[in-house]
């Protein structure tokens, strides 16, 4: 019982030494942040603007005016013609004039001028061309995820240019097939099931860029892409879209990754924003974060209904294992149901 007093009042004690330290709260005014992209497909091009958060303050910023509105947005090419967007509530913007579409070797730009009358400007940069897509391939690969322990992971293989320093970009979506116990089709046949099979549809949207440095002018293969859950032995449907991007926008998404890759520790460098090519016409000091993309893209689908993997048999198992659940197969995962997706 002494020991215990003896050691509560030496707490104390050093409890009472140390001082309190109020720290600084970040206090960074709203910036511009521009989403958007012109590529070689048809019009309308779509854009987001919006601004960032307010950091500290008695109440910090309501969500709604996070979203940038009335705002006058032009987007012009090298030979004098440009095209003018529309609002479409949310911050979206789209382009208006259907005969404005993206050609390779061109150069566009875009304006944004503001309520508040400050104009930004996005560098010109010249539309690069992408290779088309040789193919896709599928590995079975086996992940720590009990949930999702088999998973079909899809890779683009394209040939690299030779003439050119060439940057891509690949995003992709794809469809996988789920099951349930279903419905009774009618009333008077309780035994025959129906709706008991939908599809879930995933997609990749993050930075998977990559340079040609290495590889100029070869094969490059095995690039994955997209990784989708096998719950069934049924069909996937999924397309994968390759961007050929300019340097610049190459950088930006290197440094992107590079913040997200840090640990938090306190041996990393405080993290600095990441601006994109939109900056105040007036200011220079003052850049957007985001990036107004230059790009042209390729697709390719594929359908894959088999599985060949060395461990075929336990995917089998695996997969006879999983309990289905009772009920509609479209009202079963939480998520939009999807009877049967387009090209199936």
């Amino acid at each position: 019982m002494r020991q215990f007093i003896l050691y509560s009042l030496l707490l104390i004690a050093f409890s009472a030494c140390i001082d309190q330290i109020e720290l600084p709260i970040r206090a960074e005014e709203p910036r511009l942040v521009v989403e958007g992209q012109i590529t070689n497909e048809a019009p309308p091009y779509k854009l987001r603007l919006t601004y960032t958060g307010k950091y500290g303050g008695p109440t910090g910023q309501n969500p709604d005016n996070q979203y940038v509105k009335e705002a006058r947005v032009t987007l012009a090419d090298d030979q004098g013609r440009s095209t003018q967007f529309i609002a479409l509530g949310l911050g979206m913007y789209q382009t208006i004039d259907t005969t404005f579409r993206g050609q390779v070797g061109r150069t566009y730009s875009l304006s944004v001028v503001l309520t508040d009358g400050k104009r930004y400007v996005s560098k010109p940069e010249r539309m690069p061309a992408v290779p088309v897509i040789d193919s896709i391939s599928t590995n079975v690969v086996e992940t720590q995820n009990l949930a999702k322990q088999y998973q079909a992971a899809y890779s683009v293989n394209t040939t690299d240019p030779a003439s050119e320093k060439n940057y891509y970009l690949w995003t992709a979506y794809g469809y996988t097939t789920r099951l349930s116990m279903g419905v009774p089709c009618s009333l008077n046949s309780p035994n025959d099931r129906c709706n008991n099979r939908c599809w879930v549809m995933l997609s990749s949207d993050a930075g998977n860029v990559f340079s040609d440095e290495a590889i100029n002018g070869n094969p490059l293969r095995g690039r994955v892409v997209l990784q989708l859950p096998i719950y069934a032995i049924w069909p996937q449907l999924v397309e994968i879209q390759q961007y050929g991007i300019t340097q610049a926008n190459y950088q930006f998404w290197k440094l992107y990754q590079q913040q997200n890759a840090r640990t938090g520790s306190i041996f990393d460098p405080l993290p600095a924003p990441v601006t994109g090519n939109v900056v105040n016409a007036s200011d220079p000091a003052d850049m957007a974060r985001g990036y107004f993309a230059v790009t042209s893209i390729t697709r390719k689908r594929v359908r894959k209904q088999t599985y060949n993997a060395p461990f075929y048999g336990a995917l089998t198992s695996y997969l006879s294992g999983l309990i289905l659940p009772p009920g509609d197969c479209r009202n079963t995962y939480g998520q939009v149901p999807v009877t049967q997706p387009d090209g199936w």
